[in-house]
Formats: structure tokens, sequence, C-alpha cells
């Protein structure tokens, strides 16, 4: 009788399923990424100096899946789960459970994640078109990601479109509220609200999108900023900048960004306010493209009390002109050893891109040279390094990537980095660094 009354309910919820796809189309998007990295010394410090070694080489995985669920060309719905970064071998934090779980013997790790939930519609008789729900929600770059906000949270975001030309976004988003939910623990200063509006104009050649961000802090939030705690005070934070791209000189091809931020508090240590600027010029060959990229972001002073003077951050996914110090990487091999952000550091990057020697096969090589632009005083630095470069320490980094299309939805990329830290020795304690290395394989299949 349970066998029968099981069958049932599995028939049942076939039939369901099939009335459900009738009545609204379902497509289903995704990836799984698979890495397989070699690297050495990427704390900068080799074994003997350091308290543990680098496990040298590792294998992980992650996988995607995105499904929209469309009702109309005017109604719709997407839910993207994924499977975080599973280190083969590893059974991950919290017996198995969270994020990276389940790489061990047996599997069985509790790991999937919801990323993203929402709807998009439009206002009925306009061309205002809503998206609500948990989303990604990233500020314009044009150049190499955008440094303050590139991230999922819950929002709302208003997008209109005025014509082929000019088109206008706001959004309100709630990146924290830490209240437990009962009425026990209710808190009218532990949220921390971000709105924004950002304006889009292209023309024959060009494209600029200027854009402005409000952010409310509660000083119960427990909001970090620059490595900064913001607490004890209510804290207002803004952010205004500009992407922009200039294509009218093909196969010149100009592009820029500009940032300024800022958080006010009536804790003078609990303020931040810097720039960032960065430009690309590119080239573009039959055989490759040669680009040029530059970027300057202010540094702290060496006064603490005043606050930070390195531009205030969201949530960035990263600043990406390398692939090995900075977040340019495929996939999921390994990078961001220098900076996630690219503040308080200047630098230049030299690189032939899409070389083409064999078809379905490119490669990018680039040389790199960067400082930090903070104060040596500034009193932001350990016994060794922390991520925060001097005005007194310099990189070298080196990148040789390649990626082959294999097929239409297989893609390897093979990558290879080097970096050669200096770091000076009347900032830190343990000045004594040795070359980082990396030597990577990421497989994506998409579908």
């Amino acid at each position: 009788m349970k066998r029968i009354t099981s069958l049932l309910l599995a028939a049942a919820f076939v039939m369901a399923s099939v009335v459900g796809a009738a009545a609204a189309d379902i497509k289903t998007t995704g990836q799984f990424d698979f890495a397989f990295q070699w690297t050495d010394n990427t704390n900068f410090y080799d074994a003997d100096k350091s308290k543990s070694s680098d496990d040298d080489f590792d294998a992980r995985q992650r996988v995607r899946v995105q499904t929209v669920i469309t009702a109309s060309e005017n109604v719709s719905g997407t839910l993207f789960f994924e499977i975080g970064e599973t280190v083969w071998g590893q059974e991950g934090d919290n017996n198995n459970i969270g994020q990276g779980a389940g790489g061990a013997l047996g599997t069985d790790g509790v790991n999937v994640e919801t990323r993203r939930a929402y709807i998009d519609f439009t206002v009925p008789n306009t061309a205002l078109q809503i998206r609500m729900g948990l989303q990604g929600l990233a500020l314009p770059a044009a150049v190499a990601g955008n440094p303050v906000m590139d991230d999922d949270v819950a929002a709302i975001v208003a997008s209109y479109a005025f014509n082929d030309m000019y088109s206008l976004t706001g959004f309100w988003a709630r990146p924290l509220d830490v209240d437990s939910g009962d009425d026990t623990n209710k808190n009218s200063m532990d949220e921390y609200d971000l709105a924004g509006l950002i304006f889009s104009a292209k023309g024959d050649g060009f494209s600029v999108t200027p854009y402005f961000v409000y952010g409310m802090i509660g000083k119960d939030a427990g909001v970090e900023i620059n490595d900064v705690a913001i607490n004890g005070d209510d804290a207002t934070a803004w952010w205004g900048g500009a992407a922009f791209e200039l294509t009218m000189f093909d196969p010149i091809v100009f592009s820029a960004d500009a940032i300024y931020g800022a958080v006010d508090s009536d804790t003078d240590a609990q303020e931040a306010a810097g720039w960032f600027l960065t430009g690309k010029l590119a080239y573009k060959m039959d055989m490759f493209t040669p680009t040029l990229t530059a970027w300057y972001g202010t540094g702290d002073d060496d006064d603490r009390g005043d606050g930070t003077e390195r531009l205030p951050v969201i949530s960035p996914a990263g600043f990406a002109p390398t692939s090995f110090g900075f977040d340019g990487a495929a996939g999921i091999l390994r990078d961001e050893l220098i900076s996630i952000t690219g503040a308080g550091t200047w630098g230049v990057v030299l690189a032939a891109e899409d070389i083409k020697f064999i078809e379905d096969v490119t490669h990018t090589i680039r040389v790199a040279y960067y400082e930090g632009t903070n104060d040596e005083k500034a009193g932001i630095y350990g016994a060794s390094f922390n991520g925060n470069l001097s005005e007194e320490d310099s990189a070298w980094e080196v990148n040789v990537d390649t990626k082959y299309q294999i097929y239409e939805n297989l893609t390897a990329a093979v990558e290879l980095g080097w970096i050669k830290l200096d770091l000076d020795d009347s900032v830190w304690t343990n000045d004594d660094t040795d070359d980082a290395w990396k030597a990577g394989v990421n497989l994506t299949y998409s579908f």
C-alpha cells in the first residue's frame, strides 16, 4: 500500500510539473567550472618563514544553475543556485554543511546556495521595467570591473529606456539588516541601505554612464569599510562615478572609469574619502591587440585619526587588470594576491591580447608594475604583508594566459602567473619575501 501511495504521489508531481510547464516557458542555463592548479608562495613568504606552508596543488569545482520562468513578455521569474567552490578531498567547515562542503569521500555535503531569486515585470502601459528580489547588482565599469559594487543583494531596480540612446536606472538595495526577526530584538539602527541612479547615453562611437549611490549605515549594523568598523554613530556614504568608452576611432578604442566615494560619520576615525581612476587604450590588429592599462587610487595618509583616504567600497567582485595579483583569473583559478579593489595602489599594465596563431585558441600576455599609494606611516601594516602596499612597496607581475574553445559549450583556460613583491624594510617587520607562482587549468562547460 505504501508503494502504491508513493507511486501515486510521484505521478501527481509529474502531472503538476507538466501542467506548470505548459503555462510558462522554462529555460535553464548555467556553468560547470573545474580548476586544477599548482601555486607556490601565495602568501609571499616561503614555508620556513611562515607558520604554515602552501598547499601547492588542489582541484576544485563550482556549479551554477539559473532557471528563467517566463509567463509572458511582461512577466518572468528567475532562480539562480550555486554549489560553491568545492575542493576535492575536503569536507568543508561545519561538519560538511555550507559553502565548500562535500569534497571529501562520500561527497555528501549540504552546499547548495541561493544566489538569486527575483521577478521581472513591465509596469502596464509603460516601458518601465522592474526587477525585484535577490539579484546581481553591479555599478558601471568600462575597463576592468567596478571596485565599489558588483555582488548579489536584495534590491528593487527600475529601468526606463527613453529611446535607443538614453536610459535611466534607479535602485534601492538592503545589503544588511541584523534584526533577528522576532519582536524581542528590533532595532531601527541596524540596517544598511543603498539607493542609486544610473544614467546611460550611447551615441555613434561613444558611450558614457554616470552614476550616483547614497548609503545609510545604522550605528548597530556592524559595517566595516576599509578595515574601519562603523559603530556607535550613524553614518552616511555616497559614491559618484562614470564609465566611458570611445570607439569612433576604431581600431583604436579608449575606455575609462572615474569614481569618488566618501563615508561621513560623527567620529573622524570612522570616516573615509577617496577616488579611483583607470583607463585603457587598445589598438585592434589582425593577429593581436596591444593594450595599455593604467590606474591610480588614493591611499591613506599618516594620520589614522582622521579616517581613511582610500576609496570606500561596498562589495566588489573585483578589479581585474591582471589575472594573479588582481581579480582577472578565468573561472575559479587563484587570483587576488595583491588586492581585490586596487584602492591604495597605482599601476601600469602593458599587454598583448587576443593573440591568434591557431583557430579557436587565443593568448594574452601581460607585464604589470604597481606600487602602493599609502603613506609608509599610515599604521595599516603588520609584521607580514597584509594586502596594503605603501608608497615604498612595489611589485612586478607577468601573466601568460591561453583560452581554447574546445567545443561551442566547452572552454579550457590555461594560466601561468608570476609576482615579485618588493617590500620596504622601514615599513614591514618582515620584508624578506619570495616570488609567487601559478600554473592552472580551468575547464568550463556552459549550457
